[in-house]
């Protein structure tokens, strides 16, 4: 959960140093534990934080820390029978888990939008934890980098010269929340891009034929992931994946060089196409076309096919 400002570790050290001054005032008996009592000052510290915020992401951890806190101190101070600790994780368990369901609230898509501001080069990194990503090109003179729309997305955007510095990221604490949410998202073609994509559990579509993809760097999890290479230019793309399928699509007009550095990955490349050559693959033409793919692929359990 993302921490705004100072409130939650200063609710934290005030609930702390209260305690330990009821301990060194003797308030505190010394036969009682004061972990139990820094349980309930995190847990509570945690949901102050929450209502500060209004961002309501999860009341889980909250629950349970408190809900443990004064059971334990309960059982300190000869209240309850430890006994009861297994019936009691079970019902701050189920209780935590009806909090969070009740209070949570759905997660707000906003817009896309960025000016062109007559920049003619960005570069664009995008964050994305679950559900679909679909990446495409928006009309030909639009006067904006990107439109689109996702769950939960925020979006930076810095200029520096002729060049747009964006972010487009999911927050993480809405992750998990984001599974089914749609990310979709359209790219001027007129304008050079360096984009770097990191995924997570999703299932990603990134059309780049129609735009002019200097680089292209994707880090992805367990994920679905096909992309269609740039049809123009010179394209230097890297593909690291964990647990995923990944499949790389290279326009007919395009050639391309193809590194693979894979271990238990199963790597398959249309061989007709792209011929051995030196520990990797490459087309025949690959030094004399003007529209060329240098692509190097990377994972451990992944399954790679190239096109």
């Amino acid at each position: 959960m993302r921490r705004q400002g100072s409130l939650f570790l200063g609710l934290v050290l005030i609930g702390f140093g209260g305690i330990f001054l009821l301990r060194a005032m003797d308030v505190w008996p010394d036969d009682v534990s004061t972990w139990p009592g820094i349980l309930v000052v995190t847990g509570l510290a945690m949901a102050a934080d929450q209502l500060f915020q209004r961002s309501r992401i999860s009341w889980f951890g909250p629950v349970v820390l408190i809900g443990f806190g004064t059971f334990f101190l309960l059982r300190d101070f000869d209240v309850v029978e430890s006994d009861f600790i297994w019936p009691a994780v079970l019902i701050i368990g189920g209780i935590a888990l009806l909090a969070g369901t009740m209070r949570r609230q759905p997660i707000e898509t906003k817009v896309i939008n960025v000016p062109l501001d007559g920049a003619s080069r960005a570069r664009v990194r995008v964050d994305h934890g679950g559900g679909e990503l679909r990446v495409g090109r928006s009309a030909a003179g639009s006067m904006t980098l990107c439109t689109g729309a996702a769950g939960g997305v925020e979006q930076r955007v810095n200029r520096k010269g002729d060049r747009l510095d964006v972010s487009l990221k999911q927050t993480p604490g809405l992750w998990a929340r984001s599974i089914g949410q749609p990310f979709s998202v359209d790219f001027n073609p007129g304008v050079e891009l360096e984009l770097d994509f990191h995924t997570g559990a999703t299932d990603t579509t990134l059309d780049l034929s129609g735009l002019l993809v200097n680089s292209l760097d994707l880090k992805t999890g367990a994920s679905s992931t096909i992309i269609t290479a740039p049809e123009q230019g010179h394209t230097k793309a890297s593909v690291d994946a964990g647990a995923a399928s990944v499949e790389v699509r290279v326009p007919p007009s395009v050639a391309a060089r193809i590194v693979a550095e894979t271990g238990l990955a199963e790597v398959d490349i249309d061989t007709n196409r792209f011929l051995p050559n030196g520990g990797g693959y490459e087309s025949a033409d690959y030094s004399t076309s003007l529209n060329r793919l240098d692509l190097r692929i990377k994972g451990g359990v992944a399954s790679f096919k190239v096109r």
